[in-house]
């Protein structure tokens, strides 16, 4: 039996300690084959990219007895080996442009005295094309770069651009360095959760190949139904611990963890969070919760969310995968880049390519509303299943005054601080609110649906079950009057005549200022007050 590799991303440690080891290598004898220099690879946090740079490492080092019994070990000569640089960004301090250009030059200079010289230079750029040329002439051989998680510098402080924008300035320094060294250079891979826009980082280096989406590197990172069988014994022994046959067990493992794709063919799992699951043996929540949604956290407080992308099944991106503007930041494309969204289905058609894009599994659903709930309603995330089962018996049992108190209560709990930050949309704030609550009760809920004679707000499935859902927001009007047009345009509009054959109830929210006010019919006893009026 071999060891589950949880938390652990160095390729040499996980060999030597007869881990569970899922073979990459034949990706990197792709890359290695194709004779190009520059790659760069976009995948979201905790999915095995830090591993496959540590498997270069030892690939260009010339370990072959690390490789043995993996694609590429036959295909391997030991006596050809490289001089490496590898930077991990993620490991460098970057809390101020001064500080990033310290701690970098301070990493430059460890790798130069690796071999035997220094650098005398203050200017980060000079020192990084220093580093280069001197080790190409010392080893009489070409350098080969890793570096990984190149856009934490910038990512981490999103919300903050008089950092952000500096650190970008100074990776922007180091990828001009890189593009003007090809004499020097046998090989350049490059990680990170984003793509920054040609107006960018990337303008200055368009030599690069970016296989985010390309198919032969589809499986490069992360792990494929087919790479389950290496975690046989662990299976056995969750499905007791679960009390599952193996195709339920498979099932529920698919449905909670499955579903990362950049391609729409190839569906993966996310390694950090495969492995805890077996090493725990319980469904729950663990790539999520691994670290703190920065980028997330940032949007959130910076900008109004469009819920409508979160939910909606059928949210299309057309052409090659979106860039990310640090200026112009679009909540769509931060989704699908730092993997809360991904590419479910590629269309193909005459023109430009398209991709159906929607939330990988129920783990990053789960926790995502779960996240944005709390952020809302100043909750600890673990408090609010509890609060949303409540809301799901009132609705369930057309219970209008419990629902109710429910909705008070969930709206209360915004603290004043947020409250003065959103208040100015108020609308839009109280959607996703209350979209958020209602996609944890289980609920498949379709936003914005057009139909022959409007566009009703939010249609909730379950079984057999139909909430008609309209909201309604004024300073002016009445609670009781917002309440009375919902219903009256649900009924008017006959947006309930394509779920006929379903149990169909109507649910209207009416929000004024911090007061709510929500009721719940039968589609019949909503006719009926229609008919009365």
């Amino acid at each position: 039996m071999k060891l589950l590799p949880t938390s652990v991303s160095v390729f040499s440690n996980i060999i030597k300690k007869n881990m569970i080891y899922i073979d990459k290598t034949e990706s990197i004898y792709k890359l290695i084959k194709s004779e190009k220099i520059y790659f760069f690879l976009s995948r979201p946090r905790r999915f095995g990219k830090s591993l496959f740079i540590s498997t270069l490492k030892e690939y260009f080092t010339g370990n072959k007895e690390l490789f043995k019994g993996l694609f590429i070990h036959d295909k391997m000569d030991e006596n050809n080996k490289y001089p490496i640089i590898r930077l991990d960004f993620s490991n460098i301090s970057y809390t101020t442009a001064e500080t990033f250009k310290k701690y970098l030059n301070k990493e430059f200079n460890k790798i130069a005295n690796s071999y035997n010289f220094n650098l005398d230079d203050d200017d980060v750029k000079y020192n990084f094309k220093d580093l280069i040329e001197k080790i190409h002439k010392i080893k009489n051989k070409e350098v080969v770069v890793l570096i990984d998680e190149y856009d934490k510098p910038i990512t981490d402080y999103i919300n903050d651009i008089k950092i952000a924008k500096p650190n970008q300035e100074i990776i922007r320094d180091l990828f001009q360095i890189l593009k003007s060294s090809e004499e020097y250079l046998r090989f350049v891979f490059v990680t990170g959760v984003s793509k920054f826009s040609k107006t960018s980082i990337f303008s200055d280096a368009n030599n690069f190949n970016d296989i985010t989406t390309t198919p032969d590197y589809a499986t490069i990172c992360g792990y494929t139904q087919d790479d389950l069988k290496e975690f046989d014994y662990y299976i056995k022994k969750n499905m007791k611990i679960n009390n599952l046959n193996k195709e339920d067990f498979l099932n529920k493992m698919k449905y909670w963890y499955d579903g990362y794709s950049w391609d729409g063919k190839n569906f993966l799992y996310n390694p950090y969070t495969l492995l805890n699951f077996f090493e725990n043996g319980k469904f729950s929540n663990y790539w999520f919760e691994s670290g703190t949604p920065k980028l997330l956290i940032s949007l959130l407080k910076r900008d109004s969310i469009d819920i409508d992308v979160l939910i909606d099944e059928n949210s299309i991106i057309s052409g090659s995968f979106p860039n990310f503007d640090l200026n112009n930041l679009d909540f769509k494309t931060i989704l699908l880049q730092s993997g809360y969204l991904t590419i479910k289905e590629e269309i193909l058609n005459n023109e430009e390519a398209e991709y159906r894009i929607a939330i990988p599994n129920y783990e990053v659903k789960q926790s995502l509303f779960n996240y944005i709930m709390g952020y809302y309603t100043n909750n600890n995330s673990e408090n609010i299943p509890q609060m949303t089962k409540e809301i799901f018996k009132s609705i369930i049992s057309l219970d209008s005054q419990k629902l109710q108190r429910n909705f008070e209560i969930l709206l209360h709990k915004i603290p004043n601080m947020l409250w003065g930050e959103i208040k100015k949309e108020y609308e839009a704030n109280y959607k996703i609110l209350f979209i958020s609550c209602l996609q944890l009760l289980g609920f498949d809920i379709t936003s914005e649906v057009m139909t022959i004679k409007g566009r009703l707000d939010a249609i909730l499935k379950h079984k057999e079950m139909v909430l008609i859902t309209e909201f309604k927001f004024s300073l002016t009007d009445s609670l009781d009057e917002m309440i009375n047009d919902a219903f009256n345009q649900i009924i008017k509009k006959e947006y309930y005549k394509p779920y006929q054959n379903k149990k169909v109830f109507l649910l209207s929210v009416a929000f004024k200022s911090r007061e709510v006010k929500c009721e719940i019919k039968s589609l019949g006893d909503a006719f009926k007050d229609f008919n009365e009026l």
